[in-house]
């Protein structure tokens, strides 16, 4: 996620002045946890306000210090560069930033002993003004960041879960039963988007595609990139499963489109 990436860039990277503000820039633009973004240099340029020259010679000082990468043969939409942030990879926000406003479950943390108010060194004041204190988060080493995304990856299924619109919970379970494992991390926004492509063309439609480009016990996706792939679903074509795999993608398949037809004849 961009906020990650951007954590990550504040309080890891060792760039620089204009630099930074350029590896900030493309970081927010990340739409997952791979940490691969499009940018031009106009839009940089746009970003950072800065001169086209200091610009390029930023990015050129990046990828020199690699914390900045370009994907070889990927172009954006409009003939953009990708980038790779390689180290923000794995990164999480620490923990208090993201327990501040508590656990949806348990509510709001009560009386933290801490105010919002940080000193540029990233320093807490106390509410009875007695000192900065430093706030007391996990352990930054790469072990303890492997572990953070590992329990994040744990928890993840249940509280996205919670939030999924009751009208995407049939495309969530033919999809399961296709052997599609999708990460439902999407916004209210991006999941009535989703809705809407189900109306236009049917959850077999979308049940298919996502068969289509998934091999059998493969990493879940990010519901937006499966987002992006449905978006295209008048004008691109759907890509075929290769002989390994033909015969697994037509079981899973043929059970996730059963799954739907089951749960429509159900419906009063």
């Amino acid at each position: 996620m961009s906020l990650d990436a951007m954590d990550w860039v504040w309080t890891k990277s060792t760039a620089k002045g204009i630099a930074r503000m350029v590896l900030l820039a493309i970081a927010d633009k990340c739409p997952d946890d791979t940490c691969t973004a499009y940018a031009g240099t106009t839009m940089l340029v746009r970003r950072t306000n800065g001169a086209r020259s200091s610009v390029v010679a930023a990015v050129d000082k990046l990828l020199d210090s690699d914390e900045l990468r370009v994907i070889e043969g990927s172009k954006g939409p409009r003939g953009e560069t990708v980038y790779h942030l390689p180290r923000a990879v794995g990164h999480l926000r620490a923990a208090p930033d993201e327990t501040r406003f508590g656990d949806p479950e348990t509510g709001p943390i009560q009386n933290p002993g801490w105010s919002e108010n940080r000193t540029p060194g990233g320093t807490e004041t106390g509410p009875e003004g007695s000192g900065d204190r430093t706030p007391t988060g996990p352990e930054t080493g790469p072990q303890n960041a492997y572990e953070r995304k590992h329990q994040a990856e744990q928890q993840q299924p249940r509280a996205t879960r919670s939030a999924l619109i009751p009208e995407l919970g049939p495309l969530d379970s033919a999809l399961a039963a296709a052997g599609v494992p999708v990460r439902w991390s999407l916004g209210l926004g991006e999941q009535r988007n989703v809705w809407r492509l189900v109306q236009a063309h049917g959850a077999e439609s979308l049940v298919a595609r996502a068969a289509a480009r998934t091999t059998p016990g493969a990493e879940p996706k990010s519901a937006r990139y499966w987002l992006r792939v449905w978006g295209d679903l008048d004008s691109a074509p759907a890509t075929r499963p290769g002989p390994a795999t033909a015969a697994a993608y037509t079981d899973n398949l043929a059970a996730g489109l059963a799954l739907l037809h089951a749960q429509k004849e159900g419906t009063p």
